[in-house]
């Protein structure tokens, strides 16, 4: 049974939707569950499908074979998919999945959390999130007025905080409604349920902008998370696509080195095959394959045994995370050599995935990119904002920033009570649906060099 003073399944997988109380299609009528609906709802979504044109990892690359944060989208949304399936056939053998729920169900809340995690980066990857950073940390007299719970908001700007926007607010319908997704995929979504004054100090990480912190608590409330306004404990289910993730990523990024040279190309083998148990015959088989068919079975044997060493772990500490007591991640807990093989390895050589000369060369071009964009639009947009003084000359008045950011986010701030912090995000609302292509081309038509 479930333990004194935990979460309940009955809200934690809840199917009603944020923002609408309008009824789910009779199963007659559409043969999908409401998850499923999330999914396609996302999929078929112009942010989602703008992923094909960012950074994973390494910069505008024309290597097909390179990930991208669509494909590692996908990539863990499968993974993340299998997780969770196993977790819902424990919860049946524990009698507490709710009536009418199935273990695919739980599969696919996890699927659609997984698929939409990466929704709300900006370009270039997470060295588009530190030149947004420091923009706002260099620019913060602009904004002298706004509140320290706000400004953190900018200064420890976190993807993972426009994903929950993207799919509440700004994405897929209209009005402000986003794409009215389910409450149980809302949690699923949230790794770091907090707003950014409530992050850790020295870690930049959080699910929810003060833009959106009625929305936090209600989720919360309504999910039966504990904690505070603000500040919640996880989702059981968010481990789930967390652990999807971080796989994926410390798997993919490995290959995708391989493949650029970066790392040499047996790299996998001599690293996994302890872990993997592998003897003379099969090692020396796998030696014998072209890198990528090599790669991809190990690949393949890697997730394998990661998956179940995270369902392992997920059983193993489960009172304490229906409680909201786990602090770390199922990868980090997990005591199986494969877990740890990937973890320490990827620690090791991350300078190296991080700091070889192209990527570098991009990265620090991608920064004076966006840099240039925000320097440009900022002034422009707040210019919009009501009872606005011009504080510096621009070359972007607000009429010129009302053409670049469109109609409907220029009405917005022309509105009483817009100010700073509502330029700033409607801003970011801009840079974070744009691809690496299309900053680095506007950057240029802002230069006057064409593009």
């Amino acid at each position: 049974m479930t333990p004194p003073d935990s979460m309940h399944w009955e809200l934690l997988l809840s199917g009603r939707r944020h923002g609408t109380d309008r009824p789910e299609p009779a199963p007659g009528d559409d043969p999908r569950s409401p998850f499923q609906r999330d999914y396609d709802r996302i999929v078929f979504s112009g942010h989602f499908r703008r992923l094909g044109r960012k950074t994973q990892v390494h910069p505008l690359n024309e290597n097909d074979h390179i990930h991208t944060r669509l494909s590692h989208s996908m990539e863990s949304a499968s993974l993340g998919r299998s997780l969770g399936v196993l977790v819902g056939r424990f919860l049946r053998e524990r009698g507490e999945l709710p009536a009418g729920c199935d273990p695919e169900h739980v599969g696919q809340v996890v699927q659609a959390a997984c698929l939409a995690h990466d929704i709300g980066n900006p370009p270039f990857g997470h060295s588009g999130e530190e030149a947004i950073k420091a923009w706002f940390a260099d620019n913060a007299g602009l904004f002298a007025g706004v509140s320290g719970a706000r400004l953190a908001d900018l200064t420890r700007f976190d993807g993972n905080a426009m994903a929950l926007r993207i799919l509440v607010r700004t994405g897929f319908e209209e009005g402000g409604t986003g794409m009215r997704p389910t409450l149980a995929v809302l949690g699923a979504l949230m790794k770091y349920p907090r707003t950014a004054v409530n992050a850790p100090a020295g870690k930049d990480k959080f699910s929810c902008l003060q833009s959106e912190a009625e929305v936090l608590d209600e989720v919360a409330g309504r999910l039966g998370l504990p904690g505070a306004a603000g500040n919640y404990g996880r989702h059981p289910l968010a481990f789930l696509t967390e652990a999807a993730d971080d796989i994926c990523y410390r798997v993919m990024d490995l290959e995708d080195a391989m493949e650029l040279g970066i790392l040499p190309g047996d790299f996998l083998l001599t690293e996994f095959k302890d872990a993997l148990e592998l003897d003379a015959a099969k090692a020396a088989d796998y030696a014998a394959r072209p890198m990528r068919a090599r790669n991809g079975s190990l690949r393949a044997a890697i997730m394998t045994r990661t998956i179940g060493a995270c369902i392992a772990a997920f059983r193993e500490h489960y009172d304490a995370i229906m409680r909201a007591e786990m602090a770390d991640g199922l990868l980090d807990v997990s005591a199986h050599p494969a877990c740890r093989r990937l973890t320490g390895v990827y620690r090791r050589i991350s300078g190296d995935l991080f700091l070889s000369r192209r990527k570098v060369e991009l990265e620090l071009g991608a920064q004076r990119s966006l840099g240039l964009l925000l320097d440009t639009l900022m002034p422009g947009a707040l210019g919009l904002c009501p009872g606005a003084e011009a504080t510096r000359r621009s070359v972007c008045t607000p009429d010129q920033a009302a053409a670049i950011l469109g109609r409907e986010r220029a009405d917005a701030l022309r509105v009483p009570g817009a100010g700073p912090y509502e330029a700033a995000v409607l801003v970011l609302d801009y840079l974070a649906g744009m691809t690496d292509h299309y900053a680095t081309g506007l950057s240029r038509r802002l230069l006057g060099l064409g593009g």
